[in-house]
């Protein structure tokens, strides 16, 4: 039996390898990882095991190589590049579901806010109706001039399959709602802005029983994250919230540091006081010659000078778009699943009201 974190990186691996090998001549660069824990004291010198530990169980980058997260406390941007080793393949888990794939669901709520109704895609794993189990989900947010289906266009469905027949990501649901004008403005009062709608229309409404979806409707169930103006939100969202989310995820995230009252904006919401002991476990990845990459060294060194343990992965190749994005699918999706069971039967059963 392979360990979770380790078939994870396996995962990655097998995932992104192919992206890279029809490139032969592509640069062998690896990324940045930076990984704050939190902890004011200096950190451990080799051979300390929790830190070997924490680097073993810490998430991969991309480029086609699963790479050994280097632990840094406390350290300015940037850090040592990590040296990436070759991933033998994994021994596949067998999947026990009857059904070989999952489900593309198409829905909408109606929003007072908007006036009408919103649209919303759901990814439901294979066996989701079957199981009777209640489902971890994560809702993902899209950038400016997309829709809700910008995530399944980048290709989620596929890489879900994929980790989940695979037994390396675990099934989980996930929620892809079509933000539309309103998640462009920043400023609108809270109970009427985007912020108001996911939390008090769209989730209120995935999780009440009567609409057929059986979900973990809990902080340890639930995750948030977005691409560019989506991790504006997701950040904004988690950081006012985090006792509504396990984790939250911005990729390439548009940290608008003009745009946005101090009420909302992830920038200044980083340095409220107590976020080190309330935070949701926090990713933020982008390409280093994307235009975003002074608003997220700013996010981080920001969470680091508040002792806010976050994860941080630069990238030396890709910019603000749609081949960068999807060949970091992976990464993206083991790192909202860390936590939740692979395997389906561990999850709370529909009829038993969830706590935590």
């Amino acid at each position: 039996m392979i360990p979770k974190r380790r078939a994870l990186e396996l995962f990655v691996f097998l995932t992104l390898a192919p992206l890279t090998a029809c490139e032969p001549l592509a640069p062998q660069q690896t990324p940045q990882i930076i990984i704050v824990t939190g902890v004011t004291e200096p950190a451990p010198l080799h051979g300390d095991e929790d830190v070997i530990a924490a680097a073993a169980n810490s998430d991969v980058g991309g480029d086609g190589l699963a790479i050994p997260a280097v632990g840094v406390v406390n350290t300015p941007l940037p850090t040592s590049t990590p040296t990436p080793i070759p991933t033998p393949l994994p021994t596949a888990t067998p999947f026990g579901c009857r059904e070989s794939s999952g489900r593309v669901i198409e829905d909408s709520v109606y929003s007072a806010i908007t006036g009408g109704d919103v649209p919303f895609v759901m990814y439901l794993p294979p066996c989701f109706y079957e199981s009777w189990r209640r489902y971890p989900y994560v809702i993902l947010l899209h950038g400016t001039g997309y829709d809700e289906r910008m995530w399944l266009d980048l290709g989620v469905v596929e890489t879900m399959d994929k980790g989940i027949k695979s037994g390396v990501l675990p099934p989980m649901v996930l929620v892809m709602p079509d933000g539309d004008v309103l998640s462009e403005l920043n400023n609108q009062p809270v109970a009427q802005s985007y912020e108001g709608f996911l939390l008090n229309e769209l989730i209120p409404a995935l999780e009440r029983f009567e609409t057929g979806y059986c979900l973990w409707s809990a902080r340890d169930g639930r995750a948030i994250g977005g691409i560019s103006r989506g991790g504006f939100w997701a950040f904004s969202i988690a950081l006012r919230h985090p006792d509504l989310f396990a984790a939250v995820g911005g990729h390439s995230p548009f940290f608008d540091p003009d745009n946005a009252v101090a009420e909302t904006n992830p920038l200044d919401l980083a340095t409220q006081a107590g976020l080190s002991k309330s935070a949701p476990r926090i990713w933020i990845d982008s390409a280093a010659d994307d235009y975003v990459i002074t608003m997220v060294e700013r996010m981080a060194q920001t969470l680091q000078a508040r002792d806010v343990a976050h994860e941080v992965i630069i990238h030396p190749t890709g910019g603000h778009e749609e081949t960068y994005w999807k060949a970091h699918l992976a990464e993206y999706l083991a790192f909202y699943g860390r936590d939740w069971p692979l395997d389906s039967a561990e999850l709370p059963s529909c009829e038993d009201a969830v706590v935590g």
